[in-house]
């Protein structure tokens, strides 16, 4: 009996460390992601090249996919040390750059905002799979049905917004799919968390992070339409920004009229001034 419970002790203190590099490996990829689109927001140069070159990106996300389904589906090479993070890292930058083609359209401001937005959502529902005491491991067939369900309502927005011209039909098409994407981070959480019917061996932490990173990044990209189209960070900051007031020295010559104060607005717009000699 006492042999037994140390087992469980000891499985479970190896499921929380488990669980606790899986959770830093991903915020260790999505940080390494946002500094480098950050780079290509800020440097006006790499931001022309993706903006004209956007097929880069194109072949980029495609070598991604390629390698994320040999990394999935060849289990020896994730248990190849040295060879399985070199995997990871070309599948996380291969998937960053990727995404150079549009984050190259966007501003720093909604890029950071955004970023954030949808970093909080992943570990909010992360947390929200992790308490909940509904096992959603066993009921996955539940999770498919309505993510199928979920499929063609997306389908029918996409379509209304592209062939209808309808109002807001991308938003209702980007909130069904992300709903659909926070569903699996729930269910991912609760098999990295184990406990539950179905859980992730101890040893594929790798798998687990880069599964959490893709949950994360397509709830990122759906997010540039908004990034796009209404810039809300940039147009905020743009008007609550306050120009510095401009203080313009009186000059006393003998003979000459002082000039009063001109205002800043007046001041953007004159280039030369004339003084005349007082009547």
């Amino acid at each position: 009996m006492d042999e037994r419970r140390q087992r469980l002790r000891a499985y479970r203190r190896a499921r929380r460390k488990f669980a606790c590099v899986v959770y830093l490996v991903s915020i260790a990829w999505m940080v390494l992601a946002l500094l480098q689109w950050l780079v290509v927001c800020l440097v006006k140069d790499v931001r022309n090249a993706f903006v004209d070159y956007y097929w880069i990106s194109v072949i980029f996300f495609v070598l991604a996919m390629a390698l994320v389904t040999f990394f999935i589906f060849f289990e020896k090479i994730r248990f190849i040390t040295g060879v399985n993070w070199l995997l990871c890292v070309l599948i996380v930058e291969f998937v960053t750059i990727g995404l150079f083609s549009f984050v190259a359209h966007t501003l720093w401001p909604d890029l950071i905002m955004w970023f954030a937005v949808c970093l909080l959502l992943t570990f909010l529902f992360i947390l929200f799979g992790s308490i909940i005491p509904h096992d959603l491991t066993l009921d996955v067939v539940i999770l498919f049905v309505l993510a199928f369900i979920f499929l063609i309502v997306t389908v029918f927005f996409i379509m209304m917004h592209v062939v209808v011209g309808m109002p807001y039909a991308f938003i209702a098409y980007q909130i069904f799919i992300t709903v659909i994407v926070l569903l699996f981070v729930m269910y991912h959480a609760q098999t990295i968390n184990g406990g539950r019917f179905a859980e992730m061996r101890l040893d594929d932490y790798l798998l687990a992070s880069l599964i959490l990173f893709h949950d994360f990044v397509v709830i990122f990209m759906l997010t540039f339409y908004a990034q796009i189209t209404y810039k809300l960070a940039s147009e905020g900051m743009s008007t609550t920004t306050v120009m510095p007031k401009v203080t313009v020295p009186q000059v006393t010559t003998p003979g000459v009229t002082n000039i009063p104060d001109i205002p800043t607005t007046t001041i953007a717009t004159t280039t030369t001034t004339t003084l005349k000699p007082a009547a």
